[in-house]
Formats: C-alpha cells, sequence, structure tokens
C-alpha cells in the first residue's frame, strides 16, 4: 500500500510514514531518499542526516534509526492504530480531494488499511472506514452505479477531513 499511497512521485509526509510504519506498511528501501527530501525541505537533525545517507538495501537498519529520525521532524510514534488509521485516512481523503486519484483506488486503499489495522480497531468507524464492503460492490450487476459509488466515496472523504474541525 504504502508505496501506492504516494501518487506523482511526491514524498510522503513524515506523519505519513510514521503511520506506515505503526500499520507495518512500510518500504523501508524508499525512506532514504523521502529522508533526502526532508532535509531539502528544511527538516534537520543528524539521525535524519544518518537515515538520508543509508542506501535502503538494509532494510533493519532503516528501520533502527527511522523513530529518531522523524523525532527530529516533530514527529513522535503514533500513539495508537487508531490514530496511523486516521493519519492514513486523510491522506487518501486528500489524494481524491485534489483529483489525484478515482474513487475505486480510495476504496482499495481503505480496504487495505482496515485490512492491516485489524478488526479490533475503531477505524471501520471513521467515515472512510464505512466504505467497506463497497469494494465487491463494484461491476456487480445487482451494484450502484459507478457515478453513485463515486458520489458515496466523495462524501466519505469531505466527511473524512471534516471530522477534524468538530
Amino acid at each position: 500500500m504504502s508505496q501506492e499511497f504516494v501518487r506523482d512521485g511526491a514524498t510522503p509526509t513524515p506523519e505519513l510514514v510514521a503511520a506506515w510504519l505503526a500499520l507495518d506498511d512500510l518500504r523501508a528501501e524508499s525512506v532514504p531518499m523521502w529522508a533526502a527530501n526532508w532535509l531539502v525541505q528544511g527538516y534537520d537533525g543528524a539521525a535524519l542526516a544518518e537515515l538520508a545517507g543509508l542506501s535502503g538495501r538494509d532494510t533493519r537498519e532503516v528501520r533502527d534509526v527511522l523513530p529518531a529520525a522523524l523525532a527530529e521532524t516533530g514527529v513522535r510514534p503514533l500513539s495508537s492504530k487508531d490514530a496511523a488509521v486516521r493519519v492514513a485516512f486523510d491522506h487518501i481523503a486528500n489524494q481524491h480531494l485534489s483529483g489525484r486519484t478515482r474513487w475505486a483506488w480510495v476504496v482499495n486503499q481503505v480496504v487495505d488499511v482496515l485490512y492491516r489495522a485489524g478488526e479490533e480497531c475503531e477505524a471501520f468507524r471513521q467515515p472512510l472506514g464505512e466504505l467497506y464492503g463497497i469494494d465487491d460492490e463494484a461491476g456487480e450487476p445487482w451494484s450502484r452505479t459507478d457515478d453513485e459509488l463515486a458520489r458515496i466515496v466523495r462524501q466519505a472523504c469531505l466527511d473524512q477531513t471534516a471530522s477534524h474541525r468538530r
């Protein structure tokens, strides 16, 4: 999921990387390049520079340095899987609302996040979590039309981003 999560070759935010780490969906071999980009963006720190200098082949080494590097960007470890899911869902919603992704991509990403979070997670109660199961409808003769499904996904994305302003 994590590589597909970043569209147009963009560098994920440190917070999103922390969410992938918490959801055990981190492509560690990509992290050193992201760390290098974070340095260019103005973040600073010895651990971050060390992380940027790694090749990414030794994923254990990347994972060992990553928490300290994230702390230097101001990102603390996420307190729970629920917090990680919220970060992931917010990113998915923003990708869709900015026109970078189609509704089917959103649904596929939501299903993957929910699978990684587990059934005990509160994620199903978040607006995007309520999309679970829509992936079974797409293309079936009994399903709602693609336009209807697209409207439902868009509204869930709007609700997801609005849920923080309440």
